[in-house]
């Protein structure tokens, strides 16, 4: 893909030039609405808040290229993910394991006397259930969505919970989800005369896991004669020392968050669910782990992404539309493999930058930026400022502004 060849280094206009000349940027899209448009969207709107987006190109998974739009405001994060997926790509890229996408409703009801005789009672209403989930959404079934499966569960303190394994398609679904448990809920009320708590979807998306793996030559990287061990020794510390699991994991998401939030997805559900599956055994784990074995560093991720491509604010929020035109994804289980390759490449990115050169060296001349702006430089001076910044190892606002009075 040498359209994308050291596409760090072109300005801004060269960057979208090369996504117009591929069908993949649409000027008409790159607008921030007005303020009426964003007062309808939230309450109590008073402004925009702007974070800027970026493209990471060349993402090859199972043998086709994604140009990633990213939405963070974190320096290093697009240029750590580039890093890595370009050496991934030279050793075959990103392979889809495996991958499911179905979403779970729960219908909670309270103060039950006898919990084994309820379940009973609700199990055997299963059929007018699902007759009931069609009435409630019949334009999600004939598309092949809905309800495909339910369990009763009986938990302490008089709880009984209906599960409600739900299909939403190419949408994120919570409407959907919501939808169906509201009538199903009231069907039950009336069947059982037993009160419901809530009925709620649930973030903990276990029946929408993707996995991806990837192989790495280690010849191809530094410190080629200790760096597989290194990669395969800090994956083992992650799964024994939460604190250090809980940055690993964060840096999965660093890329998979700043995708999402360029998409329109909703980042916090992503978020909840991908660190509630990392505690789901009792013991929080990484998401991401390797191995070493003959030469060759393997990394596998295994996420639940709650991810939709159609409906919600991704359908009016104009940044949003430009992001999945740049991507080319127009369905929620390609958007998840992308999604789950994204995170890979960033969590080794972060793992071999920590056992190498450190984490700091990445993110010190991007650090220099954004304190060079801060102090007031410009496209005319801001590289002067950033290069006297690292030479002189003080990378604070006060040496920025110094040395820009000297520059005046």
């Amino acid at each position: 893909m040498d359209s994308f060849s050291r596409f760090y280094k072109k300005t801004v206009e060269e960057r979208k030039n090369i996504l117009k000349e591929l069908s993949l940027y649409d000027e008409s899209l790159d607008y921030v609405e007005d303020d009426n448009f964003f007062n309808h969207i939230i309450e109590n709107f008073v402004t925009t808040y702007e974070v800027p987006m970026g493209v990471m190109p060349n993402l090859l998974v199972d043998g086709i290229y994604y140009h990633v739009p990213m939405a963070t405001e974190e320096p290093s994060v697009i240029a750590g993910a580039s890093h890595a997926a370009k050496i991934i790509e030279r050793n075959g890229g990103f392979k889809v394991e495996s991958i499911n996408r179905e979403m779970i409703g729960q219908i909670i009801f309270r103060d039950i006397i006898n919990p084994i005789e309820f379940k009973q009672q609700v199990e055997s209403l299963s059929e007018n259930i699902f007759k009931v989930a069609y009435d409630a959404h019949p334009q999600i079934h004939q598309i092949g969505g809905g309800l495909k499966r339910l369990s009763v569960e009986i938990k302490s303190k008089q709880f009984v919970t209906l599960y409600l394994i739900i299909d939403t398609k190419d949408a994120m679904g919570a409407n959907t989800i919501n939808t169906i448990l509201e009538a199903v809920g009231n069907f039950l009320v009336l069947e059982t005369q037993e009160k419901v708590l809530m009925r709620i979807l649930s973030n903990l998306a276990i029946y929408s896991l993707v996995e991806v793996s990837c192989k790495i030559n280690v010849t191809h990287l530094k410190n080629s004669n200790e760096i597989g061990t290194l990669i395969e020794e800090a994956s083992i510390y992650a799964s024994i020392d939460p604190f250090r699991c809980a940055t690993h994991n964060k840096g999965i998401m660093n890329g998979i968050t700043a995708l999402m939030l360029a998409t329109g997805n909703d980042t916090r559900a992503i978020e909840a669910s991908a660190h509630a599956y990392a505690a789901i055994t009792g013991s929080y784990q990484p998401l991401a782990t390797w191995r070493y074995e003959e030469g060759y560093i393997h990394g596998l991720i295994k996420i639940p992404l709650q991810v939709g491509t159609v409906g919600g604010s991704m359908n009016v929020l104009p940044k949003a539309k430009l992001a999945r035109k740049i991507l080319g994804v127009h369905d929620a289980k390609t958007l998840m493999k992308v999604a789950a390759a994204l995170g890979l490449a960033q969590n080794f990115a972060a793992l071999y930058a920590l056992t190498t050169d450190g984490i700091n060296k990445g993110h010190m001349k991007l650090h220099a930026r954004s304190v060079a702006l801060q102090a007031g430089a410009n496209e005319s001076n801001i590289d002067i400022v950033v290069n006297h910044l690292i030479e002189v190892g003080h990378v604070t606002l006060d040496e920025a502004i110094k040395f820009l009075n000297t520059l005046k």
